[in-house]
């Protein structure tokens, strides 16, 4: 299906950058308001909370345990920072190409949030779509989603996505009956969503899902995943069965990295009503590219690692 793409707002990325800067350390975590989580949150799903004290430091990936509630780095900031780098990247009016160098020099070595740069190694919390145990062998397995990206107004098979926030704007779904007698059903839909493109996507230990896409943050996903089924990546832990069930609710994965180009893009997909399909349709998409080096699952209550999927 081709979709209308919009034209990006620098405007919009500079004050959604002052909005997380006073939101990002106390506002609601993934999953809606006060941090209630769908699938993976602490107590089971849609109940239970967690920490939205991000990390401000380079992740060290050599630690044996994290700290108890630990939530990874502020995507959402680290994208609106990089955006907002980009915008000072360009070349100035008057500045000569020699002072520009000099300039971008010094702007690549800033750092973009407190001690973290281009060159930290990052931990980006995602929400697993289900936590099973499994009766037949015993072991706790854990799946994420992962969708393709937007490029050019079009989705890009090729591009691996983990959505790791959903943010819905508008979700209305009623019928109305026409002159003719004939019903119709109308949707009005309106959402951003910020996501980790995986670079290294080759390296994805991915699998197929037949049927339906499970829900991402509690919403149910795009039409089109419900009819095509969707893909997934999964790890299987061994647990004692009190140990199971005691963090089956807890289990939450961490997207390990490095930045990577072109490190951030932004899609509007919107939808022109017809006769047949009236209603709205918009979507923004804020992408984060990272180098993927391995993938953590963790009892988010403890900090205790319980496996690491490496990437080659």
């Amino acid at each position: 299906m081709r979709y209308r793409r919009e034209s990006r707002s620098s405007a919009f990325a500079v004050l959604a950058l002052f909005v997380l800067l006073f939101a990002g350390c106390s506002g609601p975590g993934k999953g809606g308001p006060g941090g209630v989580h769908g699938p993976g949150g602490p107590g089971g799903p849609g109940r239970g909370f967690l920490s939205t004290v991000y990390d401000t430091k380079p992740f060290n990936p050599e630690v044996d345990r994290l700290p108890p509630m630990y939530t990874g780095h502020n995507s959402e900031l680290l994208y609106n920072s990089i955006e907002m780098r980009k915008q000072q990247a360009l070349r100035e009016t008057g500045e000569t190409e020699e002072q520009h160098k000099v300039r971008m020099a010094r702007e690549i070595s800033l750092p973009l949030m407190d001690s973290l740069d281009f060159d930290s190694v990052y931990a980006v919390r995602i929400t697993p779509a289900e936590v099973r145990r499994d009766g037949k062998d015993g072991l706790v397995h854990v799946s994420c989603n992962v969708s393709p990206a937007f490029e050019a107004g079009r989705e890009d098979p090729a591009k691996k996505a983990f959505v790791v926030r959903h943010l819905p704007q508008l979700d209305n779904r009623y019928s109305i009956t026409r002159q003719d007698g004939t019903r119709v059903t109308i949707e009005e839909i309106k959402f951003s969503e910020y996501a980790v493109v995986a670079v290294n996507a080759g390296g994805l230990p991915i699998q197929r899902t037949p049927g339906v896409h499970p829900p991402v943050d509690g919403k149910g996903s795009r039409q089109a995943d419900r009819e095509r089924g969707g893909e997934m990546i999964e790890a299987a832990m061994r647990l004692t069965a009190e140990e199971a069930r005691g963090i089956e609710g807890g289990i939450m994965a961490l997207l390990v990295g490095r930045l990577a180009a072109p490190y951030t893009s932004h899609e509007e997909i919107s939808r022109k009503p017809t006769a047949e399909r009236p209603g709205t349709y918009l979507g923004r998409y804020h992408y984060l590219y990272m180098d993927i080096i391995a993938i953590w699952f963790y009892d988010v209550t403890n900090g205790k690692v319980l496996n690491r999927m490496r990437l080659s």
